[in-house]
């Protein structure tokens, strides 16, 4: 790395953030919100990376960019399908 026919080094100020927990709201698999003791609170629904697409996601720790979408689109539909089901 130090030999010189590799180039010159370059120095590069970073500020690192933390994005992505894989972490959020317990939910079931209808995205109904769990409470402490395990229940669904009633009429609460979290979807998408508040709920941590029910504990990791599909991509896991290879998230990258853009690999959210599909998570959050299908706990949306599963959200929207179990409070559907839930008022009709």
């Amino acid at each position: 790395m130090l030999d010189p026919a590799n180039g010159p080094l370059i120095a590069v100020r970073l500020n690192i953030l933390t994005r992505k927990t894989l972490g959020g709201l317990q939910t079931d698999l209808d995205s109904r919100v769990l409470d402490a003791a395990g229940e669904p609170v009633p009429g609460l629904y979290a979807v998408g990376e508040v709920a941590g697409f029910g504990g990791g996601g599909v991509h896991g720790y290879a998230a990258l960019e853009g690999t959210f979408l599909g998570g959050c689109i299908f706990s949306g539909r599963s959200a929207g399908r179990a409070a559907t089901k839930a008022v009709g």
